[in-house]
């Protein structure tokens, strides 16, 4: 038991890409527990969407999404397979807002078209085609 009363102590560190701290999680009964867990941290996902804004895919009209499924994929894939091993449900949902308003932003740019118009058009691509881009099975939860 520790009885010295401790201030500014640090609950989380960063170490190769992950934050450990102290995370909330879900045992088989549905009872909550806390438990010390990495998770992918702020910088590197600061770091992973700056990277997708580089890319500038809202930019290339010309090119269709197989050609940006072809370039990108193997990189996403492979942030995927890094920071998604533990704490997975955030990592993922960053990862897959960061892509979507990318690809929708290019949706918008190449067809001319208004936002709800663009986001059903990539809804149709996505139920046409679900395995065209690495992130697009990380939520399956949405897959409508």
């Amino acid at each position: 038991m520790d009885t010295f009363k401790r201030r500014n102590v640090a609950t989380s560190f960063s170490f190769l890409g992950y934050d450990f701290k102290v995370r909330t999680l879900k045992n088989f009964k549905g009872e909550l527990y806390r438990k010390c867990m990495p998770g992918a941290s702020n910088a590197a996902m600061c770091k992973i969407t700056e990277t997708i804004k580089k890319w500038r895919i809202h930019r290339s009209t010309a090119e269709s999404l197989l050609d940006f499924a072809r370039r990108y994929n193997a990189i996403v894939r492979g942030w995927i397979e890094y920071y998604g091993k533990f704490w997975s449900r955030n990592f993922s949902y960053r990862l897959w807002s960061a892509m979507q308003s990318r690809l929708l932003k290019w949706m918008q740019s190449k067809y001319r078209l208004s936002n709800r118009k663009a986001q059903r058009k990539l809804a149709l691509v996505r139920k046409q085609y679900p395995k065209l881009f690495a992130h697009w099975y990380l939520l399956r939860a949405s897959n409508e």
